[in-house]
């Protein structure tokens, strides 16, 4: 067992009346046990960077909820590590939705999906309990089915697939073999399931020749019926970061998780 253990000290002799001398300690345990927590991120840094033009700054995600337990003991540690007073770091929790890049001044509020917990000026800090709680993963099913020739294209997600032969359960194989960047998939006999890698509210999939996010073009009359089965929703805790200037903000992190 790990033995991990916390402590913060605040101490003024003029922030209140009286002197303040504040220490607190505490172990970090697996959530309502008393045994340790073996499991950490490492520690980590980054520079904030320029994205396509030097008036915007990402936002850019720092854990999401997915990759990890919900409603466990994790802790997040993040510190903005500036020199320079008037630098800080934006902290949100997030709807779980991929965020744009956005203009400096842009208020936090205005973007979507994010609700700002708080800044971190120079030096700041933040240790925090962290729930992980996730959304729902899109779910839907793509079925093939009438006639099919060889050659005959599909295009979904930026992947083409040219049907090898006409036999839709072939066609479905090849489907389920091709590598989506934003989707898993499974086959069995001509119809494909597909599960979003992220939870989020993702638009409704549908196809068509030419048409829909998966569109096709076939000799025959082919076609792919498509059936949403579970539908996604964002996850609430992604958290995500912003720092206020392009470049020279460094901020460190770590994530101690179940």
């Amino acid at each position: 067992m790990a033995t991990t253990t916390a402590t913060i000290t605040l101490s003024s002799s003029d922030l209140l009346s009286n002197e303040l001398a504040l220490s607190t300690t505490s172990t970090l345990t697996t959530a309502g046990t008393s045994t340790g927590v073996t499991q950490a991120s490492g520690l980590s840094r980054k520079t904030s960077a320029v994205v396509g033009s030097s008036a915007l700054i990402d936002s850019v995600v720092l854990y999401r909820a997915d990759d990890y337990t919900a409603d466990k003991a994790n802790k997040v540690y993040l510190k903005n590590t500036s020199t320079t007073a008037a630098e800080y770091i934006e902290v949100f929790l997030s709807g779980g939705e991929a965020t744009a890049a956005h203009d400096a001044s842009t208020p936090a509020s205005t973007i979507t999906g994010l609700t700002e917990i708080g800044r971190l000026y120079a030096g700041d800090w933040m240790f925090m309990p962290w729930n992980a709680s996730g959304g729902t993963k899109e779910t839907f099913t793509c079925v093939v089915g009438n006639t099919w020739a060889a050659g005959d294209t599909i295009v979904f997600d930026g992947v083409t697939i040219t049907a090898a032969n006409s036999t839709v359960a072939n066609i479905a194989t090849q489907i389920d073999n091709a590598q989506f960047p934003n989707w898993i998939t499974s086959v069995s006999s001509a119809t494909v399931t597909f599960v979003a890698r992220q939870s989020g509210s993702f638009y409704e999939v549908d196809a068509g020749e030419g048409t829909g996010e998966i569109q096709y073009n076939t000799a025959g009359n082919g076609d792919l019926t498509i059936s949403t089965t579970v539908e996604g929703t964002r996850s609430v805790s992604d958290i995500y970061v912003r720092p206020s200037v392009h470049t020279g903000i460094t901020y460190e992190y770590m994530l101690i998780h179940e």
